[in-house]
């Protein structure tokens, strides 16, 4: 084939066979005749770069730079095997023209490759989310030399993109395998209680005309609370669990908390406090899978809510959709219509960026609150803290763990130097100690305000956009919201008419046959463990003995036991619960 030439983006493009031979060379206007591949040999140059490298299923090859064709055509003729079949070849490319030049030319290869340009950069995000993670065996980057010194930017941004994307994935797949059995038991637990809950829906709207505060437990909170006590009645005050104890000490009776944590430490969050009044403030919401000690104890007012993530995907038809993904334990609950509803208005779906205070966010703006101020909300260790002093966590430090020897000091900088810390510019324009997790809750929080505002009004029977305030005195700084000197008292609280407009929604109905069904069928498959594919929530009971079984297959019968064993262990315990709540 005589070669071609293309005037690209970056460069101009001779490309082409001959002699059955690729060659490919670029003229910028500094260099002439860059060779993108090797003029002596590509092949064999292809060959040393793929080395042992071999495609299975669950293996990842990703490319940067398109020019080595015979690379690509190497790595497409693996995929094509019996041993490459589920395997996936993603490629980057700076250069859009050159990639539909070399598509045109040798379409056979590329209708295996996903081939990401500028132009469709966006859709990372869900050729990730479509990785199966528990099956996923690894990737290996390709460095296509030539094309890289064109652009190198674009490559080095959009593999590190990729990178943490999957890092991403990776993290929650432990996240869940760590949690999802507790989520599970969890939300199978607080069943019988949610009878007296009212979904959190019923707030979706109230906060119309009026302010919300979303109190946190960053270390400047103590700097806070005397502003928040004279303006108490001029805001809805709406706290995380942590925060709690914090505020009940400084005379300051929040009129939300929220608690997210499933682990058996959060009820320790409430200890000998007020734990509500019916009719009045505060309303504890609490997710489906929270611990379900602090809603058994709770004596006033309560809410339920579900974590939900929207991942947006890209249809058959070209149009963006959105798929709704809730909590392992939650799933269960609406596929067995324990509660009547539509799904995602009953009880209500909150998005969470992995914090209490990103919950509480979404449910301020959910409730449509023209202006939402942020307090406490550090997002770094100030002061080398990791807290407000007031919270449980010191309460023990103070009497347990300290003496002279081991000062309340200590023991911060302890946890302190146990985390992957990093150094940024605090809102006072200081330096400030942070960490990764925390700057991830920064990003999610300046998402979602972007969000915010590029929706503007969700409701058309908002007058006004939603307006996002940051009153932390210390911390990172949020992009988006607006920095709030002071606490104003300019706008008048609807605190008492929330409050009315709550309690006049009804509560949730559960389906108490279905109940005493879930019961019946936990006791036989206790004893018969053929009747466990009537309980599909045991998929995530001891999945992570399932995914490994997966992968060492000369062990799968010792960690497929392994895993029965503990969901017999799983049917006992919930078993004996749903039964002393009955």
């Amino acid at each position: 084939m005589a070669p071609g030439e293309l005037n690209g983006k970056y460069a101009l493009y001779r490309f082409g066979y001959e002699e059955g031979r690729f060659s490919i060379f670029a003229d910028t206007e500094k260099l002439k005749g860059i060779p993108l591949v090797s003029a002596r040999d590509p092949v064999r140059e292809a060959e040393r770069h793929i080395g042992s490298f071999r495609l299975r299923p669950g293996m990842l090859a990703v490319v940067a730079g398109i020019a080595h064709l015979p690379m690509l055509e190497m790595l497409v003729e693996q995929l094509q095997s019996k041993e490459g079949r589920g395997g996936l070849i993603v490629a980057f490319e700076a250069d859009t023209e050159l990639y539909l030049a070399l598509r045109k030319l040798r379409p056979e290869v590329f209708a295996h490759v996903a081939v990401m340009v500028p132009e469709n950069l966006t859709a990372l995000s869900e050729l990730v989310e479509n990785i199966d993670v528990e099956h996923f065996a690894g990737y290996r980057v390709f460095e296509v030399a030539g094309s890289i010194s064109l652009q190198k930017d674009f490559y080095t941004r959009t593999i590190t993109d990729l990178k943490k994307k999957l890092a991403s994935r990776f993290s929650d797949l432990f996240t869940r395998l760590e949690f999802e059995e507790r989520w599970v038991f969890n939300a199978l637990s607080k069943l019988p209680l949610m009878h007296a809950a009212r979904p959190v829906s019923s707030l979706f709207g109230l906060g119309r005309g009026g302010s919300a505060l979303i109190v946190s437990t960053g270390p400047s909170l103590r700097d806070s609370l005397r502003e928040i006590r004279a303006c108490a009645e001029h805001y809805f005050i709406a706290c995380a669990d942590s925060a709690y104890r914090v505020l009940v000490r400084a005379g300051i009776r929040p009129h939300l908390v929220f608690s997210l944590d499933s682990q058996a430490h959060t009820a320790k969050h409430f200890g000998l406090l007020p734990r509500g009044m019916k009719g009045n403030y505060p309303i504890l919401v609490c997710d489906a899978v929270s611990n379900p000690c602090v809603a058994r104890d709770w004596q006033g007012e309560m809410a339920i809510s579900f974590t939900a993530q929207y991942i947006d995907s890209i249809s058959a038809s070209g149009k963006t959709e959105s798929r709704r993904v809730v909590s392992p334990g939650c799933d269960y609950l609406e596929e067995e219509h324990f509660f009547s509803g539509q799904a995602g208005i009953i009880p209500g779906d909150l998005q969470s960026g992995g914090s209490v205070a990103t919950s509480i966010f979404d449910l301020m703006r959910l409730m449509e609150f023209d202006r939402i101020v942020l307090i406490g909300q550090d997002l770094a260790y100030t002061r080398r803290e990791i807290h407000t002093p007031g919270t449980h966590h010191t309460d023990e430090w103070l009497s347990k763990t300290t003496n002279r020897l081991q000062p309340l000091e200590n023991i911060n900088e302890r946890v302190i130097r146990r985390r992957h810390t990093k150094r940024e510019i605090s809102v006072t324009g200081k330096p400030i100690v942070t960490d990764y997790v925390l700057s991830l809750y920064r990003d999610w929080f300046t998402t979602a305000i972007e969000r915010l505002h590029e929706t503007g009004n969700t409701s058309p029977l908002r007058e006004t956009a939603q307006t996002i305030f940051n009153a932390t005195r210390d911390g990172l700084p949020l992009n988006g919201a607006q920095i709030l000197p002071e606490l104003t008292t300019d706008m008048p609280g609807i605190n008492t008419q929330i409050l009315e407009n709550f309690l006049r929604a009804g509560f949730m109905q559960i389906d108490r046959k279905r109940l005493d069904s879930l019961q019946r069928r936990i006791a036989n498959a206790h004893h018969d463990s053929r009747s466990e594919a009537s309980l599909p929530f045991l998929r995530y009971v001891g999945r992570r003995f399932a995914i490994k079984a997966l992968r060492s297959p000369e062990q799968k019968d010792t960690l497929l036991k392994r895993q029965l064993t503990k969901q017999q262990n799983f049917l006992r315990k919930i078993g004996n619960k749903l039964y002393r709540h009955a």
